[in-house]
């Protein structure tokens, strides 16, 4: 997109009018009897002709609802993108505009307006993990054969997928079992997903990334940093669902955004107080880790 168009595209939204939460929540409601809607129409026995047109429109009015919540959110895409600068992005802003967009669709389907979470805080999550995954897919620096790219991008797909329907990170055993690779293959693969230079600190004691003017000794730091993230990736994948969601989400791990514990209530769909009691619980299995203790041995 040329700046001229990007300029009509932040014209045309702005001014598009926001929603109360009241209208947010009236419009999620059509977008339900919508999905509800269309799935009676494709399951038998088939309606009679006057109730497949009274569902008909009940879809067609779904779909204007849901055009509606994505289009008066756009903003929203914006304002995260311009925000989010990871390390080694080399998106230009539109195109991160663009990704966004397709995780602010995702979040209006998955939105339960039951639950009475505000909706801009569940969607920003959802932009946001969109967003990090165009990172990752967009920044290696290498290049490899193009059969290993495809499996690169089934894994990125399986893992997203899994997010999506599961509401956390899926473990590497998750995605390997849906992708059909063997476990330690699909563990490399996703770390080759990683931007080249974004290895996060880990969780409590910290290992920045190493600067140094030798290529070789740089390249075993590296090395021995892919090991410390695999024992603390291990680590984390061993504690139960909820607890390995609330406290990946609050240290920040894998993206490197620390989210406040209203956010991370928002996205796990529990209150603010068991957010906090699963993070606290999280913590205590972690002390005892062999995984943990052997991560922080390999600066000994």
């Amino acid at each position: 997109m040329d700046e001229d168009g990007w300029g009509q595209y932040l014209t045309e939204i702005g001014r598009i009018p926001l929603l109360s939460r009241d209208e947010v929540t009236a419009a999620a409601r059509r977008l339900e009897m919508g999905e509800r809607a269309r799935a009676r129409l494709e399951t038998p026995p088939m309606p009679d002709s006057k109730e497949a047109a009274r569902l008909r429109a009940v879809v067609r009015d779904g779909a204007r609802a849901k055009d509606l919540l994505v289009r008066s959110n756009l903003r929203l895409v914006v304002s995260v993108a311009r925000r989010f600068r990871p390390v080694g992005m080399t998106l230009t802003l539109p195109d991160l505009v663009q990704e966004g967009a397709f995780g602010l669709i995702r979040a209006v389907e998955k939105f339960d307006h039951r639950r009475g979470f505000t909706f801009s805080t569940y969607a920003t999550w959802w932009i946001r993990q969109a967003m990090s995954r165009a990172v990752a897919e967009q920044a290696r620096s290498v290049r490899v054969p193009k059969h290993v790219s495809d499996e690169v991008a089934a894994c990125i797909r399986s893992r997203a997928t899994l997010a999506e329907r599961r509401g956390h990170d899926p473990s590497v055993r998750e995605v390997a079992t849906v992708t059909g690779l063997e476990e330690e293959r699909a563990g490399v693969l996703l770390r080759w997903a990683a931007p080249a230079d974004s290895l996060q600190e880990l969780a409590e004691d910290g290992y920045p990334m190493p600067s140094t003017a030798d290529p070789i000794e740089g390249v075993l730091q590296r090395v021995e940093l892919d090991r410390r993230r695999r024992l603390v990736e291990a680590a984390l994948d061993r504690l139960p669902d909820k607890h390995r969601a609330v406290l990946s989400q609050r240290i920040g791990w894998p993206d490197g955004v620390c989210r406040s514990l209203r956010t991370v209530a928002a996205t796990t769909g529990v209150s603010r107080e068991k957010a906090r009691k699963l993070e606290r619980e999280a913590y205590e299995m972690l002390r005892g880790s062999a995984l943990l203790a052997a991560a922080r041995a390999c600066d000994g």
